[in-house]
């Protein structure tokens, strides 16, 4: 009895093939899985929720601006430079150094 010898293009062919079917399917899968998380981001609860967040975070620092401010002149901070990190004008950072200075007067 011989022995048939080995295809190895046959061999290589198949698993060429089965490579590619396996990509196509986590191709699909990678699609059907974005699309899901497309719907989702511009859904009204989503950007609801978002926007509240927001507000609350903006609260919050703008609480704190104020001290903020006086903070980072008193630490050698430039008024121009504070201006621009927070994206504000200079007379706003001038008026809040101004009440601040008259509240650590009285």
């Amino acid at each position: 009895m011989s022995a048939k010898p080995f295809d190895f293009e046959l061999a290589e062919k198949k698993l060429t093939d089965g490579f590619i079917d396996e990509l196509l399917k986590h191709a699909e899968q990678f699609r059907a899985v974005r699309d899901v998380i497309r719907e989702g981001s511009d859904s009204l609860d989503r950007r609801l929720a978002r926007a509240g967040l927001v507000r609350r975070e903006w609260r919050e620092t703008e609480e704190s601006l104020p001290s903020l401010i006086t903070e980072a002149r008193d630490n050698g901070h430039s008024v121009d430079g504070i201006a621009y990190t927070l994206g504000v004008t200079e007379s706003y950072v001038y008026r809040i150094l101004r009440k601040s200075r008259s509240a650590k007067d009285q």
